[in-house]
């Protein structure tokens, strides 16, 4: 009975924060009450007359209607970690694991993992998985009867063995099938070089997510690229997932001389405005590249880049996630992220599932693999015959700013 004891603990625990919550929301006590009384039955029957209430995993059930309430909300930004996937988390924190390399997100409508981008250089992203590609099946295992994170933990594994995946993917009618060998996925979150070009030098970005890092190796890359004596600069955001807001403020900041890099507003239309910290290299032409997997934080220096007139936008409208998520640690171990505000753009767009429109658009490669565009950052030099067509389009319209 102690482990009935303490879900009852737990569960008490679970009413006393929905119920501030839903008070603060305007919901009178009765409303709660009302829609806790079906919970309560339910468990009620559950402990008391399942054949088998001796084999009754408290925690478990918890577990899943904490995931079940979260899924209601029809969110695919907000979702519940139990204890385990919190201490699994702490795995991609770390920087290097063995995977695909893809950030993903739970499809309640398909019921699905579905691709917010495939990681620049990855397994994944060689092979052509896309954004927006819904991850069906895991080893024929149907998705649909996993939780979210027991199929994050599917798709990882030891390095070097094989993961088969049936993906949905827009205005494809059959299923595509995809065999991926898993790889040590090291996150490394900016690169560079340089491209020679009748009109001098350009240096070459690619930031491939935003990390705690990642504005200490963006200020230390620029710093390579402008003493080199560069005409224009190039930023590849493309399949980039985003990452941490204060590290995308940091790097639009660079290149912003004052005003707003992004607003957020959250449900009482409260809104934080958060402005340049000051800009720290020379006003140049510049190209932002961007596609469907560009996302969140990738989106923010997008906008801020393009309100400002600071870049030009080149490739295929972004992802649209324009909301932040708060995570709420539960007294059980686990967490709860929920979407608590969106974005802004400067201008004060909202483009939360609407995305970003380039201002010079590019077609797609239609090749299922992008093995032929991976660039050897080693050499530092791009050649400017290369076959990735963002950066020709990139480099054409850069030229042309280009005095």
């Amino acid at each position: 009975m102690k482990k009935n004891s303490l879900g009852f603990i737990v569960i008490l625990a679970v009413a006393v924060v929905a119920i501030s919550w839903l008070l603060s929301a305007a919901v009178t006590p009765k409303e709660v009450n009302t829609a806790l009384e079906p919970f309560y039955q339910t468990l009620s029957y559950i402990l008391n007359t399942y054949y088998e209430k001796d084999e009754i995993d408290l925690n478990k059930l918890m577990d899943y209607a904490i995931d079940g309430l979260v899924k209601g909300l029809g969110d695919d930004f907000s979702y519940y970690e139990n204890p385990e996937s919190t201490e699994e988390k702490q795995i991609e924190l770390e920087g290097e694991y063995g995977g695909l390399g893809i950030e993903v997100t739970y499809d309640s409508e398909y019921k699905a993992i579905k691709v917010i981008s495939p990681m620049y250089g990855t397994p994944a992203w060689r092979t052509g998985l896309k954004a927006g590609d819904r991850i069906v099946t895991i080893d024929d295992e149907p998705v649909s009867e996993m939780t979210y994170m027991e199929a994050v933990r599917k798709l990882r594994g030891q390095p070097g063995t094989t993961v088969r995946i049936k993906v949905l993917r827009e205005n494809v009618e059959s299923l595509l099938s995809f065999e991926i060998v898993r790889e040590v996925i090291q996150i490394i979150p900016v690169k560079h070089a340089f491209i020679e070009t009748s009109k001098g030098r350009i240096g070459y970005t690619l930031i491939t997510r935003f990390g705690a890092k990642t504005s200490q190796e963006m200020a230390e890359a620029l710093d390579d690229i402008f003493s080199k004596g560069i005409k224009g600069l190039i930023i590849d955001l493309r399949d980039n997932p985003g990452g941490y807001l204060n590290s995308a403020i940091e790097v639009a900041s660079y290149f912003i001389d004052n005003g707003i890099i992004v607003k957020t507003k959250n449900a009482y239309g409260v809104e934080e405005v958060y402005e340049s910290k000051g800009n720290n290299y020379p006003n140049i032409p510049m190209v932002v590249l961007v596609n469907g997997g560009s996302a969140s934080a990738a989106e923010i220096l997008t906008g801020a880049l393009k309100d400002h007139q600071i870049a030009r936008v080149v490739g295929t409208k972004t992802f649209g996630k324009g909301s932040v998520q708060t995570g709420f640690p539960l007294n059980n171990g686990g967490t709860l992220y929920l979407t608590t505000a969106h974005y802004m753009t400067p201008s004060g767009k909202d483009i939360h599932r609407i995305g970003i429109e380039p201002d010079v658009f590019v077609e797609e490669s239609t090749d299922v693999s992008h093995e032929s565009v991976v660039i050897d950052y080693t050499k530092k030099i791009i050649d400017v015959n290369t076959e990735d067509p963002f950066i020709i389009k990139g480099l054409e319209t850069l030229l042309e700013l280009i005095e």
